[in-house]
C-alpha cells in the first residue's frame, strides 16, 4: 500500500468517576488533553450499565465545539454498552442488537475522523443522555485514545498517495520517449506522463501553473490527457480501494457533451472503480461515481471560474465537496475495484470521442482515506490562498532556468537574445551555482576543425562568451538549479518563408570540411556533428517544424536526409551519470520528437554540406 509514513504520538485520557444514569436526563464528563498537536485518529473506550440500551444517546466533542454521535438510540431491549468506538471496527454500533457482557469493537453512528486535523489540547466532552422512561443505568468509565502529530502539514500528508502539481515548464505529450514529465510531489514519486496536446499553462491557473486540456474531439485516439502508459502496481495503487479522497481544483470551458471524464479510475464501461465526471445533459455539473456513473453525488460547475472539487468514499458513503464545503451525498455499498490507473482529463482507454474534458485542471491529489470536513476546509483555505495544500509555502518555478544532478554532465542549451552580445558565462551561472568554477563546476564547448571533419573540446573562463545557438557541456560536482537572469527574449531574427510559426530562429552549423567522396578517408569520419542548441525559452518545439536551410534552400528533415545533406534524426543526451557519452534518445522528424528549452542536442551534417552555408530554421514555440 503507498503511505506516506508519518509516526505519530499518542495520548490517553480516563475519567472513571461514576455516575448514575437517570431517566429523561444528561450530564457531561471531560476529558482534559494536555498533549498538544492534531488529530489523526481517535478512539473512545465507554463503559455502561444500562437496560434498555436504545435509551442512550451519546456523543462526543472536541474543544472546538466539533461534535459527532457515537451511538443514538441504537440496540433496543439489549443491555449495556460496553465499546471501544473505532472507525475501522467491522461492526457498526447500528447494526449491533446484542447486550455487553465483554467489550467489543464497534464502528460509531458518525465517524471519529471528523476529528482529524483538529488540535487536540482541551477539554474533550463525552455527552451522555438516557431519552426514555423506565431503564437507568451507569456510567462506570471512559477511555480517550488519541494518535496526533506535531504539525497540520504532517496530518494532511498521511495516506497521501499522489499529488500533481501541475507546476512543470512544459509537457512534452510523449515525445521523444518521456513518460515521465508530469511529476508527483508526493513521496510517492509515482510521475505520469501527458498525452497529446495536453499543456502547462501560466496565464490560467489556481496555483503557479495548471494542466490545459484542449480536446477538439476530432480523434478518440489524440485526445488530452495525463495518464500512466505502462501502469505498474504502485501506479494502480492510486486510489484503487476504499476509503479514498481525491482534490483538485477545476476551470471547465464551454463543453457541450453530456458526459465528460475529468478524473477516473474506471475502464470503458462505467461500471467499475470512480470518476469526477463533468455532465452537460441536465445543466452544467460535477458528478463523482463509484462503482456505476448512474449512482453518483452532484454538485453545478460554474464556467470560466476555478471551483475546488473534493469526493470522499469510506465504502459505503459518496461525499462531494464544493470550495470547501459538503455539497452532495449519496449511499454506495458496492464497489467493484477497476483494473486500471488514474487518467486525468480523458477516458484514455475509451473510444467514444464524448469522453473528453474541455477546461484546466491543477493541484490534483489521491489519499487512501477519507479526509474530514476539517481538513478539505482547510486545504481549499490553503490552496486559494496560493499555499500548498498543507499550509507551507508555495515557491512557483521559474521556467528560464534548469536543473544538474551532482557529480554528473549535462548537454544544455543557454538563450542568448543578442548574438553580437557579451553575455558571459559568470552573468549566467555565478549567481546560481553551488561552489567555485573550474574546482566545483565548468562549462566546456566544441570546437570545429577547419582541415578536416574533426573537433574538439574546450573549457571556457567565466569571462567568456556565450555563443548563440551553440550548445554546451555543464558538469557540476552539486546539484544545482540554475536560471537566465536579465535574459527575457530570444533573438527571433528570420522571417524566411519557410518558418512554419513565425517568427523564427536562424542558427549558423558547420558544414563538413572532408568529404569522403572527393577527398578520402583522414580518418575523422564522413559526417560533421554540431554540438546545437535551442535557444527557447518556454516550450518545446517539433522537430518537424524545423528546417534546414542549405544555400538559403529550405529542406524538412526528412527532405534534407533524402537529399544527401543531413540526418533526420537527432541526438538528445539523457545521461546522468559522471561522463558525457553513450547516454542519448534519438528521434526524428516522423515521430513524436521534440526540441526542449534549456538543452543541447546534436545534429549530423552529411558529406554534401561542403562549401555550402547551412542554417537551423527553428520556429518560435
Amino acid at each position: 500500500m503507498l503511505l506516506h509514513a508519518l509516526y505519530a504520538e499518542t495520548t490517553i485520557v480516563d475519567n472513571n468517576t461514576t455516575q448514575s444514569i437517570d431517566d429523561r436526563k444528561c450530564f457531561d464528563k471531560t476529558f482534559t488533553v494536555v498533549a498538544s498537536g492534531y488529530v489523526t485518529s481517535v478512539r473512545f473506550d465507554i463503559d455502561i450499565t444500562h437496560t434498555w440500551r436504545a435509551d442512550l444517546d451519546i456523543s462526543l466533542s472536541a474543544p472546538d465545539g466539533t461534535q459527532i454521535d457515537l451511538t443514538t438510540d441504537n440496540g433496543g431491549s439489549s443491555d449495556n454498552l460496553f465499546v471501544r468506538f473505532r472507525d475501522d471496527a467491522a461492526t457498526s454500533i447500528v447494526d449491533d442488537s446484542q447486550s455487553h457482557t465483554v467489550t467489543v469493537d464497534r464502528k460509531p453512528e458518525e465517524q471519529l475522523s471528523t476529528f482529524n486535523a483538529l488540535a487536540t489540547a482541551g477539554d474533550w466532552t463525552l455527552t451522555v443522555c438516557d431519552d426514555a422512561r423506565g431503564d437507568t443505568g451507569t456510567y462506570n468509565g471512559g477511555r480517550l485514545t488519541i494518535d496526533y502529530l506535531s504539525s497540520i502539514e504532517e496530518v494532511l500528508q498521511l495516506g497521501l498517495q499522489v499529488n500533481f502539481r501541475m507546476d512543470e515548464c512544459y509537457w512534452l505529450g510523449g515525445a521523444n520517449g518521456v513518460d515521465d514529465d508530469v511529476k508527483d510531489s508526493s513521496a510517492n514519486l509515482l510521475h505520469a506522463q501527458s498525452r497529446n496536446k495536453a499543456d502547462i499553462t501560466s496565464g490560467l491557473s489556481q496555483i503557479c501553473r495548471a494542466g490545459d486540456f484542449n480536446n477538439t474531439y476530432s480523434d478518440p485516439n489524440l485526445s488530452d490527457a495525463v495518464f500512466y502508459p505502462n501502469q505498474t502496481v504502485d501506479e494502480k495503487e492510486i486510489g484503487r480501494n476504499a476509503p479514498f479522497t481525491v482534490s483538485a481544483w477545476l476551470y471547465r470551458r464551454n463543453n457541450d457533451k453530456w458526459m465528460a471524464g475529468v478524473i477516473r479510475v474506471s475502464d470503458e464501461s462505467w461500471e467499475d472503480g470512480w470518476g469526477l465526471v463533468h455532465t452537460d445533459g441536465s445543466g452544467n455539473n460535477i458528478d463523482f461515481f463509484v462503482n456505476s456513473y448512474q449512482t453518483f453525488a452532484r454538485t453545478s460547475l460554474s464556467t470560466d471560474t476555478w471551483t475546488h472539487i473534493v469526493a470522499t468514499y469510506d465504502g459505503t458513503t459518496i461525499k462531494l465537496y464544493k470550495n470547501g464545503s459538503l455539497a452532495a451525498t449519496q449511499s454506495q455499498e458496492t464497489y467493484t475495484v477497476a483494473d486500471s490507473a488514474i487518467v486525468i482529463g480523458d477516458d484514455v482507454s475509451g473510444a467514444s470521442i464524448d469522453d473528453r474534458w474541455q477546461g484546466s485542471i491543477d493541484e490534483v491529489k489521491v489519499w487512501n482515506r477519507v479526509l474530514s470536513d476539517n481538513e478539505i476546509q482547510t486545504i481549499y483555505n490553503n490552496e486559494s490562498a496560493g499555499k500548498n495544500f498543507d499550509g507551507s509555502i508555495r515557491e512557483c518555478k521559474q521556467c528560464n532556468g534548469s536543473t544538474i544532478n551532482a557529480n554528473s554532465w549535462d548537454l544544455i542549451s543557454i538563450p542568448v537574445d543578442l548574438r553580437s552580445g557579451t553575455i558571459t558565462v559568470a552573468d549566467v551561472f555565478s549567481d546560481d551555482m553551488n561552489g567555485s568554477y573550474n574546482n566545483d563546476w565548468y562549462l566546456v564547448k566544441r570546437v570545429y576543425s577547419s582541415t578536416d571533419n574533426s573537433s574538439s573540446y574546450e573549457y571556457l573562463s567565466e569571462t567568456d562568451t556565450l555563443e548563440f545557438g551553440a550548445a554546451y557541456w555543464l558538469a557540476s560536482r552539486y546539484s544545482n538549479e540554475w536560471y537566465v537572469d536579465g535574459l527575457p527574449n530570444v533573438d527571433y531574427n528570420s522571417t524566411h518563408t519557410a518558418c512554419v510559426n513565425p517568427p523564427c530562429i536562424e542558427i549558423d552549423l558547420t558544414s563538413v570540411t572532408h568529404d569522403f567522396n572527393v577527398d578520402g578517408d583522414d580518418g575523422t569520419g564522413p559526417y560533421r556533428y554540431n554540438m546545437s542548441s535551442f535557444p527557447g525559452l518556454i516550450k518545446p518545439v517539433d522537430w518537424a517544424d524545423c528546417r534546414f536551410l542549405i544555400d538559403g534552400t529550405a529542406y524538412t528533415p526528412s527532405d534534407a536526409n533524402q537529399s544527401g545533406f543531413a540526418s533526420k534524426q537527432i541526438w538528445l543526451y539523457n545521461g546522468t551519470g559522471t561522463d558525457a557519452s553513450n547516454s542519448y534518445t534519438t528521434c526524428d522528424d516522423t515521430m513524436e520528437c521534440k526540441l526542449i528549452p534549456f538543452k543541447g542536442f546534436w545534429i549530423q551534417l552529411q558529406g554534401k554540406t561542403k562549401n555550402k552555408t547551412v542554417k537551423l530554421l527553428i520556429p518560435k514555440e
